[in-house]
């Protein structure tokens, strides 16, 4: 059967998320962008569907969709007691945010939780309740109440939030934030402990759908091997330098004596052939190969050229593989196959 994957349709999180999978090798097709349907060509089994954020978790939630990309706040809000939704990786490495409480610069007694609640307290004595605006009732109304805060009203907002409280529609305010420019612009301020949930872009899977149709789950190791790859890759580079020696054991030491720096299990080493015509291995050089992490390269390259090293060339790593993909490992045992 077809694997049914589901994307962002549009904005910010749509713009990303083709982004990071070009990037992992899985380049989404859409040759008309009036289409809401695409193809990866990495995965000839698999048909990409796209959909409001939103609705991409509540599709995955009820089986109409196998897996799906979305942001990390919709899945916690749209969960409900989807047993079947899980997420399959929850941090892709974009779509960063934080969903938080926001009250208006004027409150300057208002500071904190605590200040917040008693705030609360004091409106419900007085006969009316706190009113705070958002587009997360399910997330911001546990949070509430995890924090004595018991005596408010949801105002529901899929417009411009963080203007409710200039347009008298609402008090405050719980939205996503990325970097706090709207909230200063509009003239907010997030209270201490005031962060309800922090959020990225996440893949997600329903859970019967893939314990059914072991295909589907073929094509999902596909794509978590090529992710966890690629997001491992990220901190690490490739060095290539020449090193001058008397053999390979000899060079493989010299390298070895900084194991922090030698590579993720070691240097590999080998004759630099000559660039005469005879093509035959220039005595007493040999080319050494290693992966660091990137925020060890100058050490690296330091200590390179410490034991003679020249011509030390850094490329990137597009894939990093280790022995199995824990992802999918994990995806594995939360579908019942292991």
């Amino acid at each position: 059967m077809t694997l049914r994957f589901a994307l962002p349709s549009k904005g910010s999180l749509y713009d990303d998320t083709l982004r990071f999978l070009e990037s992992c090798g899985l380049r989404v097709s859409r040759p008309n962008p009036r289409r809401y349907t695409a193809a990866i060509r990495t995965l000839p089994g698999a048909e990409v569907l796209l959909h409001r954020a939103a609705d991409v978790v509540e599709k995955v939630a009820n089986g109409s969709i196998d897996i799906g990309i979305s942001g990390y706040d919709l899945v916690e809000e749209h969960r409900g007691d989807h047993d079947d939704l899980i997420v399959a990786y929850d941090d892709l490495g974009y779509g960063r945010c934080e969903l938080v409480l926001a009250v208006p610069d004027a409150w300057i007694d208002v500071s904190s939780l605590h200040d917040l609640a008693d705030l609360a307290a004091d409106f419900a004595a007085r006969g009316r309740q706190l009113r705070i605006a958002t587009k997360f009732p399910n997330l911001v109304r546990a949070f509430c109440y995890s924090h004595g805060i018991n005596v408010f009203t949801l105002i529901d907002s899929q417009g411009a939030t963080e203007a409710a409280p200039a347009l008298g529609y609402a008090d405050l305010i719980a939205d996503l934030t990325a970097t706090g420019t709207t909230l200063r612009d509009n003239h907010l301020k997030i209270i201490d402990g005031g962060i309800i949930l922090q959020a990225q872009a996440c893949l997600i899977a329903n859970r019967r759908t893939l314990r059914l149709d072991s295909r589907k789950r073929a094509l999902v190791r596909t794509m978590l091997e090529l992710i966890e790859a690629r997001r491992r890759a990220g901190s690490f580079v490739s060095i290539i330098a020449n090193v001058p020696g008397p053999s390979v054991a000899e060079v493989g030491r010299r390298v070895v004596a900084r194991a922090e720096l030698a590579g993720l299990r070691g240097p590999t080493i080998a004759p630099v052939i000559s660039k005469e015509p005879s093509g035959s291995p220039d005595e007493g050089w040999f080319s050494v190969s290693l992966v660091v992490e990137e925020q060890r390269v100058l050490p690296a390259v330091d200590h390179l050229r410490s034991i003679g090293s020249t011509g030390i060339t850094i490329l990137p790593v597009h894939y990093v593989f280790a022995d199995r993909s824990e992802s999918f490992a994990r995806l594995l045992a939360e579908v019942g196959e292991l």
